[in-house]
């Protein structure tokens, strides 16, 4: 009785190995690799784990029905493709997603903003009176002190353009003088940054009192004021080093009489030249590590009045990144971690560098840029730390405000990316383009709100003397800062899709149309590795009979007559 030879309907089972070893061994001729093909890519349809793949070869179906099995398997082919196109584009757009990660994330966890305190009064009238009488003493003309005191109101161009009341000849006239006579003997220019200094109100005159957490402090420490440059000049700067960045639970400062209290002289007496239609002062609420202006998407600004108990709450938000996302450029994340920031070229403003990397303090070295570019020199509130090349960089001077006035709507719009809106090309072209600038991918986002009770409900809290009396007038303003809620809210931002997400999206979506299954992929791959192996030995047993043949040919003997 034969033996029945072992098969199987297996796409990589070897069906018939005794007769294909029996045909070997006979020296039968090889059939063509093209018709091998053809039978196996028949027999893969027949057996395939695919649905419906062989009804295209079925026997019991006409012709009409394998066409139109044969067009439903395109159409769905088709439309596999087009389905897993557009679910891929969706996957690299939606490629990062930001999460709330703790709704209740511990305050005294989150750096304590600082807090810059700045007069409306931005030049003391009693500094201008002596910087007047120096000026008269140093002029070869006599002249009256009223004379330089009315041209030493041009110094409130510096802070705010006040309109076209004076020609900006006057401006150039006049700073003419003060190259010659209103500089030191050591000095090549006029330098705006030491006069403004000087004309500014002291902090020590206009901080009074400061507490901390229900504690009185000294107001003028590292711990506590200090005088900073920000977009309104010297400023007082509550925080400048940021020594409240790590706090414990006891001073979470999140409460008014637990947060920062400042009592303030709100006096007018000193008053020469108010740069806002406001009776009050400015504070800026801005990150400790990063200088202090609005237009740079940084300071928030607030305007508390005079006479008034103020109270500023601040609200935070932690925004964190995943490290799995270092492994993406920082464009196409769209910020920077610590180690891919920006710092300066120039080793020796390396080593004075002090403000660390942020997107606030990118614009403002971008703006920076352009302003030594088309001014030809530096506003006095800009701080040095951020330039970077200070190769003959002067201070703007009252010769330079026209020029300063005719780029300002530049400089306070700022692009990161440009996309052409109708009706804005102008102002897109005309503002200022800093594609460099990209958000830290970790940072504390602040929002404040205010509010204000009049200043007697202070008042009526102090100590009072045998003789009835405190020691503070009447005369005084009074702030306070803290933070509104003891939780505050940690977001991470992370890949939207993982790796096994977008593997189980595109498995069921080929399973919709197809079937597919890694069962499937096996028996594809089989057999394409099966033809690629035939193929290449092909081609290696042609090579070999070729060799041969060439070597036989020249080993012939060719008898001549």
């Amino acid at each position: 009785m034969d033996k029945k030879d072992s098969s199987s309907n297996a796409i990589w089972w070897i069906k018939n190995p005794k007769a294909v070893k029996d045909k070997k061994s006979k020296g039968l001729r090889k059939s063509s690799l093209g018709s091998a093909f053809c039978l196996d890519m028949a027999d893969l349809l027949r057996n395939i784990s695919l649905q419906g793949y062989n009804k295209l070869l079925s026997p019991n179906l006409t012709l009409g029905q394998r066409i139109i099995w044969l067009l439903l398997h395109m159409a769905t082919t088709i439309s596999l493709v087009v389905v897993l196109s557009l679910t891929w584009e969706q996957f690299v757009a939606q490629s990062f997603v930001t999460n709330l990660k703790d709704p209740l994330y511990p305050v005294e966890n989150v750096p304590f903003p600082a807090v810059s305190i700045c007069t409306n009064n931005r030049i003391s009238r009693q500094a201008i009176i002596r910087y007047a009488e120096e000026l008269r003493l140093n002029s070869p003309v006599s002249r009256p002190v009223e004379y330089y005191l009315e041209r030493l109101r041009f110094f409130r161009e510096f802070y705010v353009h006040v309109g076209a009341v004076v020609d900006t000849d006057d401006f150039v006239t006049f700073q003419t003088f003060l190259d010659v006579f209103g500089t030191w003997n050591n000095e090549t220019f006029f330098d705006t940054r030491r006069i403004m200094k000087q004309l500014t109100p002291s902090c020590k005159d206009f901080v009074l009192k400061c507490s901390l957490a229900n504690v009185e402090i000294p107001c003028f420490s590292r711990e506590a004021f200090q005088e900073s440059l920000t977009m309104y000049g010297p400023c007082c700067t509550f925080n400048m080093e940021n020594k409240l960045k790590q706090r414990n639970y006891k001073n979470r400062l999140a409460s008014s009489e637990l947060g920062l209290t400042v009592v303030l002289n709100s006096s007018h007496s000193d008053y020469f030249a108010p740069i806002l239609n406001t009776n009050g002062y400015i504070v800026l609420v801005h990150n400790a590590e990063n200088y202090a202006t609005v237009s740079s998407s940084n300071a928030l600004e607030m305007f508390p009045g005079q006479g008034e108990d103020s109270y500023l709450q601040i609200y935070a938000r932690v925004v964190d990144t995943d490290d799995s996302l270092k492994s993406f450029s920082p464009f196409g994340r769209r910020c920077y971690f610590d180690h891919e920031a920006q710092t300066p070229s120039n080793e020796q403003l390396m080593k004075t560098y002090t403000y660390a990397y942020s997107f606030p303090n990118c614009i403002t070295r971008c703006r920076i840029r352009s302003i030594i570019a088309l001014c030809r020199c530096l506003p006095f509130q800009m701080p040095l730390q951020l330039v970077e090349n200070l190769d003959g960089v002067v201070y703007c001077t009252l010769g330079h405000v026209s020029c300063l006035n005719q780029y300002m709507f530049k400089w306070r719009n700022v692009l990161t990316e440009r996309h052409i809106i109708q009706g804005l090309e102008r102002e897109i072209e005309e503002a200022l383009y800093c594609p460099q600038c990209l958000p830290s991918c970790s940072d504390v986002q602040y929002r404040v709100s205010m509010s204000a009770l009049p200043i007697d409900n202070y008042l009526a809290t102090l100590k009072v003397d045998e003789n009835n009396q405190t020691e503070l007038s009447s005369d005084i303003s009074v702030l306070r800062v803290y933070f509104a809620d003891p939780y505050a809210q940690y977001y991470i931002r992370l890949l939207n899709n993982a790796w096994f997400e977008v593997f189980s999206t595109i498995g069921n979506i080929m399973s919709i149309f197809v079937g597919f299954s890694m069962v499937a992929i096996f028996e594809i791959l089989f057999f394409l590795t099966k033809y690629i192996y035939e193929g290449s030995n092909r081609i290696v047993e042609q090579n070999i009979i070729d060799r041969k043949a060439k070597q036989l040919e020249t080993k012939k003997l060719y008898i001549c007559p």
